[in-house]
């Protein structure tokens, strides 16, 4: 099958395909108002409307899985529980959801918690110092891992007056995800995730309340 190179751009409803991304005028639009099903199906997302079947082609699968969240989400204004996606790309879709509900002028409802209120789209020496600066409200955060690679547990302790910094990979697998330790675990979610950490440290960690995180 022989594809057509376009640029996308979604706003609420509306799905556009453009020749170049710096045209005004749209060579098509989509009206997602008629979305029956979005799915992915052999390398590609098939979009199917009423009376109208569009497949679209991206670059990788992490894109067509972003693509596939968002089209839903604005379609169906709340977001999939079968997206495969990291943390921050589920609180970008979070606040894709929260900026349309104000602009149709529907009511904000809390959303479901996707990840865990802990997590923070930081760097390994920004968590640390992000920590630190949280002292008393919590000492244990989530964070992207390095290189884009996965997730990182960040978690600190004073113990005898010596501050302990530990950083823990964390893994995404079919079943859940896999903490990189001596002897892995594997944790259902990201809230089973955190919750083993407070667990294993018998209440001595706790996840970092973001009400109370310090800017950096």
């Amino acid at each position: 099958q022989d594809y057509q190179r376009v640029w996308a751009g979604l706003r609420g409803l509306k799905l556009a395909f453009y020749r170049l991304p710096q045209d005004q005028e749209p060579l098509e639009v989509l009206d997602l108002g008629e979305l029956v099903t979005v799915q992915a199906e052999g390398g590609a997302l098939v979009l199917r409307l009423r009376g109208q079947e569009v497949t679209v082609k991206v670059e990788s699968w992490e894109t067509q899985e972003m693509w596939r969240g968002f089209i839903l989400t604005m379609a169906k204004m709340r977001m999939p529980r079968d997206l495969a996606l990291l943390p921050g790309h589920n609180l970008q879709l979070l606040e894709a959801l929260r900026e349309e509900k104000e602009r149709r002028g529907t009511p904000v409802s809390p959303a479901s918690p996707v990840v865990p209120s802990c997590f923070f789209e930081v760097t390994r020496a920004e968590a640390e110092r992000l920590l630190e600066q949280s002292v008393g409200r919590g000492n244990l955060l989530l964070r992207p891992g390095g290189h884009g690679q996965g997730l990182s547990v960040t978690t600190r302790q004073e113990l005898g007056g010596t501050v302990l910094l530990r950083h823990y990979k964390v893994k995404r697998e079919a079943q859940g995800y896999v903490i990189g330790m001596e002897t892995p675990h594997h944790c259902s979610s990201l809230a089973d995730v955190v919750q083993f950490f407070v667990r294993r440290s018998k209440g001595s960690l706790q996840p970092l309340d973001p009400e109370y995180s310090t800017q950096l």
